[in-house]
């Protein structure tokens, strides 16, 4: 494991007197780092974070990583992590949040430390899974090139080593290490293949491994020249005119593989494989045709596919500072402060817009929107809803989704212009004075 670590450091040059900063969540692989790296004599702050996810077992992993570096002299560094909040706040999955929270503590103390590197414990083992994963999820040629062993300031000096030599030198060195319950649950994906798929290949294969780890070394390569050849192709199709990419049509279909060229091309601007295969069927469709991904819009022309972002127009804000006229494009918003009674009807028409008065500040703010804003739509009790989702519902186009304004007191949307209004604002029992705003269209 030694010999690992330091052919590792000599064939990706780095120096052996930087400084590592070593992941330890008290597994088996993560103590075997943290020991050859102390035993090597290397500068090194251990990190451990604690996701609060296994309650008792969680702090028994964090107790132990600390025994483990005052025994060795090691420094170290704990953080406590809300895990499941975040994960909630931003709408993703339980393990992608704790990646996202781990990786960016690792950074921020990297350069807290004045640290050079951040290394992590993957091993063969990973590497295989890792693959496996990929096939199953569909990510193309990249995915089939596994775990980097460098990546930017992240190593991995393990990948060449498999889960059995390493619990070989925690046995060999006496060292303890924590397993994570969790890990035999099939309720995770990685956890099927570990258990189900990796054992199969193992026994089909002895060098199974050693074969994945090849494979993934000559695909490497494979991708290297894939993307030469893709980037020459994207030379040759694609132009610019007046903030427009413009892909030729005769000369994508006339490419060596016109669907994957296009799909290379489109991809990053959220046009998923059907809407691609469509595109390209399209080529001898009449001009005009459309498709649209969330922020972009491709036209069918009669030489070139026409690719825009349907949000990109100037970020004109109009601050509307009192009641009054305000002039905006082609419309005038008229707003009007008023006392009201028992007897007062909220107003119903779409370009009218009635708001609690108290709860508005001024100025407010006219602008198109943005991707990420949100409000809480009228009837919906508060509930939050992405304006991106509120125009799907609705069925927009892309020029309606490009035209439509919304209407901003502090950093709350209150008005989808002629659409909806937000639930906080509404007019209520309580309500004593409201806010009528009117837009009038036409002028």
């Amino acid at each position: 494991m030694l010999d690992t670590i330091k052919q590792f450091l000599k064939e990706h040059e780095i120096d052996e007197k930087a400084g590592f900063i070593i992941a330890v969540s008290g597994g088996a692989d993560s103590i075997t780092l943290l020991h050859a790296f102390k035993y090597l004599n290397l500068r090194i702050h251990a990190l451990h974070c604690n996701f609060n996810l296994r309650g008792k077992e969680s702090n028994m992993d964090e107790q132990f990583v600390k025994r483990f570096c005052e025994t060795y002299g090691i420094p170290m560094s704990v953080k406590h992590f809300d895990t499941q909040e975040y994960a909630k706040k931003k709408s993703i999955s339980i393990e992608m949040a704790a990646r996202e929270l781990r990786y960016d503590w690792f950074e921020e103390m990297r350069q807290k430390k004045k640290m050079d590197y951040i290394v992590v414990g993957h091993h063969a083992d990973d590497l295989a899974e890792t693959l496996f994963i990929n096939i199953c999820r569909g990510t193309g040629i990249k995915g089939l090139t596994g775990i980097r062993p460098v990546k930017e300031r992240i190593l991995r000096p393990l990948l060449s080593r498999s889960r059995e030599e390493i619990l070989t030198y925690i046995e060999q060195n006496q060292l303890g290490y924590r397993t994570d319950s969790t890990n035999n649950s099939l309720d995770y994906v990685r956890n099927k293949i570990r258990h189900m798929i990796i054992p199969v290949c193992k026994d089909i294969n002895p060098s199974f491994l050693n074969t994945v780890r090849e494979n993934c070394n000559t695909l490497k390569e494979v991708e290297q020249i894939y993307r030469y050849g893709i980037d020459r192709l994207k030379e040759e199709v694609l132009s610019e005119e007046n903030g427009e990419t413009l892909i030729d049509i005769q000369k994508t279909l006339a490419a060596p593989a016109p669907y994957t060229l296009l799909f290379e091309i489109l991809r990053p601007y959220g046009f998923n494989a059907t809407q691609i295969e469509d595109i390209l069927e399209s080529s001898d469709a009449i001009p005009g045709k459309q498709f649209e991904a969330e922020e972009y819009l491709l036209t069918k022309g009669r030489i070139y596919w026409r690719l825009f972002n349907i949000l990109e127009k100037e970020d004109k804000r109009t601050l509307l500072a009192d009641s009054g006229e305000y002039h905006v494009d082609d419309s005038i918003f008229r707003l009007e402060e008023q006392d009201i009674d028992d007897s007062f009807i909220v107003p119903r028409d779409l370009d009218t817009g009635c708001f609690d008065l108290d709860k508005i500040t001024y100025p407010l703010v006219l602008r198109h929107w943005s991707m990420g804003d949100w409000f809480c739509p009228l009837g919906m009790k508060r509930s939050k809803k992405k304006l991106s989702d509120f125009f799907t519902d609705l069925k927009f186009s892309a020029k309606q989704k490009k035209d439509c304004l919304i209407l901003q007191s502090g950093k709350d949307i209150i008005w989808v212009v002629g659409h909806r209004i937000d639930d906080r604002y509404k007019v209520s029992p309580a309500t004593k004075r409201v806010l009528i705003i009117k837009q009038i269209k036409g002028i």
